[in-house]
């Protein structure tokens, strides 16, 4: 990349109303991957795992103060009695998506994630190549080979591995999965390593590996405990506000002048988009059984007060698209940041 156009880049960021470097951690201002995103000016993306979360329960912990629980031991003690300990209490909500949303609908959504992506890059003064181009590079050959197998057990998969939420796993075209930050080994050795030197010598560019899960809320639970010697009494507030968010997200970067970290980069908190949109949020147990079925067999029972999302299709993808591209935006300034970073 131009050097001159990279630092009048970078000044603009350090201007703006954001600064974007302190949204990841890995990169940015600081960071163990800078190094290998210097004087690497284009890059592709052939890994992009997109969870699109479609029932989340979210919970709040609360417990007794330390200051409380003394008190109240030291009461017991005084009338010859013992505290039970300190208190503690939880209150959850589980919220559901209602959107009309297929398989195929959230294959579209991922390849406009990707092209969103691309483009920001773009914008930031990056080169960008297209990965229906690197998917026939005979040196990709090799490691499309090596991880088709994993991608086709993912896509298309609801998966819990985020405990309390179940996430459609989808990859844009031409895309694969390699591994996350949950994998037990990154890339495989000698033979892994010996791939990336020919995908490297024959694209000239590093890889970005993302792997994001998308929301289709934000919930806000405050409880409060108010423990005493006899007992205790709880209140819980439920916020449900129509915004969506990321709420992981790690990046691996394979460049020519480094490989996968042990420790890959990420955001350092939820990522929320800036913008509310239109639904309806209520609770129907019986709706909500219906709605499971996208992922179990059968009818689950509903023994809970769930809050179903329901908004039209049109307004989820247009949603999520403004959320992905607010977030592309910022992954692309620090990008700009990170390459001039220590």
């Amino acid at each position: 990349m131009n050097k001159t156009l990279l630092t009048m880049a970078a000044v603009l960021l350090m201007t703006g109303p954001l600064l974007a470097q302190d949204l990841f951690n890995g990169f940015g201002t600081k960071g163990i991957e800078n190094k290998s995103l210097k004087n690497v000016d284009t890059y592709y993306i052939p890994q992009m795992q997109i969870g699109f979360e479609t029932y989340v329960e979210t919970k709040q912990v609360a417990f007794e103060s330390k200051l409380s629980s003394f008190a109240n031991s030291m009461e017991a003690m005084s009338k010859g009695g013992q505290y039970g300990g300190r208190q503690a209490t939880s209150a959850r909500v589980t919220t559901i998506l209602d959107a009309g949303m297929e398989l195929a609908d959230f294959q579209k959504l991922a390849n406009d994630f990707r092209d969103i992506l691309e483009e920001e890059i773009r914008k930031a003064g990056f080169n960008v190549l297209d990965m229906k181009e690197v998917d026939k590079m005979e040196s990709f050959q090799k490691i499309k080979e090596r991880y088709s197998d994993k991608t086709d057990k993912k896509q298309g998969k609801a998966s819990d591995d985020d405990i309390g939420s179940k996430a459609i796993k989808v990859y844009p075209d031409h895309t694969i999965f390699m591994f996350d930050e949950k994998s037990l080994v990154k890339g495989g050795g000698p033979a892994f390593y010996g791939m990336l030197k020919k995908v490297h010598d024959e694209t000239k560019a590093g890889m970005i590996l993302q792997n994001l899960i998308i929301d289709f809320s934000t919930v806000e639970l405050d409880v409060k405990i108010d423990a005493g010697t006899k007992g205790k009494s709880t209140s819980a507030e439920m916020k449900i506000l129509p915004k969506m968010r990321i709420t992981y997200n790690t990046i691996d970067w394979i460049t020519p002048k480094g490989g996968p970290n042990s420790v890959p980069s990420r955001l350092k908190e939820e990522f929320i988009s800036k913008n509310e949109y239109t639904a309806n949020i209520y609770s129907d147990p019986k709706k909500a059984e219906t709605l499971f079925e996208f992922f179990f067999k059968g009818k689950p029972p509903v023994d809970f007060d769930p809050r179903i999302i329901s908004m039209s299709k049109e307004d989820y993808i247009a949603t999520a698209k403004d959320l992905f591209t607010q977030y592309s935006q910022e992954f692309a300034k620090t990008m700009v940041v990170g390459a001039k970073g220590k």
